[in-house]
């Protein structure tokens, strides 16, 4: 999706560069749009790809809780069949 934004970002550009028909401020307004555009992609990029890496921790240490519970409950079913008997 970022490059699909930035390339047509950069094809906003292209046509404000080489219209010959277009006024000056039209011109500085796409311009800027696209300069804009660019930023925002690259930077919202940079943002999800560092949060992979934070929920891939996440992801790790509820796992990790998980399967601490279940071993927990485990042995407490042990305990009330022992109980039981």
């Amino acid at each position: 999706i970022t490059a699909s934004v930035l390339e047509a970002a950069m094809q906003v550009l292209g046509i404000a560069t080489r219209s010959k028909t277009l006024k000056g401020t039209f011109v500085k307004v796409l311009r800027d749009v696209s300069a804009v555009i660019a930023a925002g992609t690259t930077i919202i990029g940079k943002r999800i790809s560092t949060n992979k890496g934070e929920d891939g921790e996440i992801l790790r240490e509820v796992r990790l809780e998980n399967l601490q519970l279940r071993t927990s409950q485990e042995e407490l079913k042990k305990e009330m069949e022992k109980i039981k008997e």
